[in-house]
């Protein structure tokens, strides 16, 4: 039985494999512009059969979609499940420092291992929030009319923060170096 505690995906290295099956397959198609798309299918396959990543050799796996194409998968090195991610832990000791799937890993989203404590809901969800809505006030596109409601909720979160104790003793401990 695995007796180790889960571990934020966070705090690890993610390798995305669909991002690197698109990057191969924009080169192979800007190379060959007028190939076939089951022939740079077979060129994709024979790409990533060289591809190695910290020395990890992978075993890779399609399945044919129903409008068209194909979906690449990777398969986890320990339980050959299909994954479209694999997690590298930094700083783990606990756990294998290869390439695995996240059930393999034993990994978690910081959200749900931290979901009912008290400083998440005071502090990392408001933050995240506030993040997001800097994310969309700063976008180009935006005109003023629409964006007076997200600047009102950025105000709000704002305003609840600096009256929230967590907050504060947050804030005190991360500009004095203490760990947060």
């Amino acid at each position: 039985m695995d007796t180790r505690k889960y571990a934020p995906i966070e705090s690890t290295t993610c390798f995305n494999f669909t991002n690197l099956v698109t990057k191969i397959k924009n080169s192979l198609t800007k190379k060959y512009p007028k190939m076939p798309l089951e022939e740079i299918s077979e060129l994709v396959h024979e790409s990533l059969k060289t591809f190695k990543l910290n020395d990890q050799q992978f075993d890779y796996a399609s399945n044919p979609n129903y409008l068209g194409g194909v979906r690449w998968y990777v398969q986890c090195p320990k339980c050959g499940n299909p994954s479209l991610k694999l997690y590298l832990p930094s700083s783990h000791a606990d756990r294998e420092q290869i390439y695995l799937c996240k059930l393999c890993h034993k990994l978690k989203n910081a959200s749900l291992l931290m979901g009912d404590s008290k400083r998440y809901k005071k502090v990392v969800r408001p933050l995240k929030q506030l993040e997001r809505l800097r994310i969309l006030l700063t976008k180009k596109t935006i005109t003023p009319e629409k964006a007076q409601p997200f600047l009102d909720e950025y105000r709000r979160i704002e305003q609840e923060l600096a009256a929230s104790p967590e907050y504060r003793l947050w804030k005190f401990q991360k500009e004095h170096g203490m760990p947060v």
